[in-house]
């Protein structure tokens, strides 16, 4: 029987993108040094942007490495179990007001395979390297697992590990991050913080993990929230942290308060590469396994990728759930490349409450504290916020500089960002709004002139009748 929402392991949803022919198994033999993340580069630049499951992977027998699965709304619209793929974000910031705890199994897939002690080592797993000047293989899907030690909360979030040894790794924390604030507590106390890698989980499961759910949700709660059911959740073997049943494979980890591992340099998804850094260092201390895993792998780097696009609409999904709730008029949400936000807004609140553009910024960086900039338009922009050349439009009809752009110096930004020193530092941006809406009277006359498009009319006669007529479907 063929697969179909909610997918409940990553085999799932390879066997639902295979029998909807969207899945290209690739029986070529690859290396995991460049190979793959090459694949997935042309990919989301093809057509189509087919994404893969690697049969015959150099150096590791047996082992089969999917990838890109979780590229292109459409693909991300199933996952989530939503029709309307034009307002995702929208769809997601409805629901995730709905929380269904997960529910503790006694075993599952995930613990088929039990590595501990000498025999653990992690080069036998084929951990990708994804750009020529990598320093060392990294995991970038690792679906990473911490807990408040005061509280019991479990956090969970897409971090990188460097695979330092086999059986050490590195791990960026973000000062930005709520896990950063976990691993503080751990830190003040001068205790290991156990951690636990779940790698090919299910799709939904990578989905919801992309959310910024305030302190003490844990993302879990969000797999009923969208499936109506509990997700199957197994405990660590060291440790209480809980993790998907159904994973592929799950690395438990410590990480010491005073250890520190050096990381980079890697190809991250703002565009370039970060330097070597000292980072937080883990100690493996337990591998489960499936008996024949499949490994997954998200191609970082230069936009777009696979990673950065599963994130957009979830975060502008939790971002469109915090602005309804605090402002009139909110419409819709999108995230423009990393930490650069487009909200819409109805014009009939923008040109009535003044400065509504910069409240709506201000909001915006609470809500996503490593925002790098919030543009504002209203709902004459049109539904599809993706529209590049909409968005010149309107920064050249809309926008005054003198008079449209507030900028908060120095503010707290990604580290990612090759701008970072330009700016004051690491981690330090220059925040910024710009209002793009149409201005309030007196100073809205140009508008009234109307938008240079055919009339509604012709426009209706066109999709609905001469269109079809001439090529033979309807226009898309």
């Amino acid at each position: 029987m063929a697969k179909e929402f909610p997918f409940r392991s990553m085999r799932d949803w390879l066997e639902y993108l295979d029998d909807h022919n969207d899945l290209v198994r690739v029986d070529t033999e690859v290396s995991t040094v460049e190979d793959i993340a090459a694949f997935d580069y042309h990919s989301v630049r093809t057509p189509g942007n087919p994404c893969f499951l690697f049969e015959n992977v150099k150096g590791y027998p047996g082992w089969r490495i999917a990838s890109n699965v979780h590229y292109g709304r459409r693909r991300q619209a199933a996952i989530l179990g939503i029709d309307d793929v034009s307002h995702l974000a929208r769809e997601v910031g409805l629901r995730l007001d709905k929380r269904v705890s997960p529910m503790e199994v006694s075993t599952g897939p995930c613990k088929e395979v039990k590595i501990f002690g000498d025999d653990i080592d992690l080069t036998r797993i084929p951990f990708c390297i994804g750009g020529e000047y990598e320093g060392t293989p990294n995991l970038t899907a690792g679906l990473s697992n911490k807990m408040d030690p005061d509280t019991g909360w479990q956090n969970i979030a897409i971090r990188r590990e460097g695979i330092a040894g086999p059986r050490t790794f590195s791990e960026q924390l973000v000062q930005a991050q709520q896990d950063f604030q976990i691993w503080a507590k751990y830190q003040m106390r001068g205790e290991k913080m156990p951690v636990a890698y779940a790698i090919g989980v299910d799709p939904l499961s990578y989905m919801i993990s992309q959310t910024k759910m305030p302190p003490g949700v844990c993302e879990y709660d969000l797999w009923g929230a969208f499936t109506g059911q509990p997700l199957e959740v197994v405990k660590c073997e060291t440790s209480d942290l809980l993790v998907p049943a159904q994973a592929e494979i799950v690395i438990e980890a410590e990480i010491d308060p005073l250890a520190e591992e050096l990381d980079g340099p890697f190809p991250e998804f703002a565009g370039y590469y970060v330097p070597l850094t000292w980072t937080a260092r883990a100690e493996v201390k337990c591998i489960t396994m499936r008996r024949d895993p499949i490994f997954y792998y998200m191609a970082m780097g230069l936009a777009p990728n696979e990673g950065l696009d599963m994130a957009i609409p979830m975060q502008a999904g939790t971002l469109y759930n915090v602005l309804s709730k605090q402002l009139p008029g909110i419409i819709n949400v999108h995230e423009q490349a990393h930490a650069i936000y487009i909200v819409q807004v109805q014009k009939a609140i923008s040109k009535t409450i003044p400065q509504f553009a910069q409240l709506v910024g201000q909001a915006v960086k609470v809500a996503i504290p490593y925002a790098c900039a919030t543009l504002v338009v209203d709902d004459d922009f049109g539904e599809d916020l993706e529209n590049y050349f909409e968005l010149v439009n309107y920064m050249y009809n809309h926008f005054v500089a003198t008079k449209d752009l507030v900028v908060i110096p120095g503010a707290l930004g990604s580290t990612c960002n090759a701008a970072e020193f330009y700016a004051g530092g690491i981690g330090r941006y220059d925040y910024y709004v710009m209002d793009l809406t149409e201005k309030m009277p007196p100073w809205d006359e140009g508008y009234k002139r109307g938008k240079a498009i055919p009339g509604k009319g012709a426009l209706a006669r066109v999709e609905k009748e001469l269109w079809p007529a001439v090529f033979g479907s309807a226009l898309k």
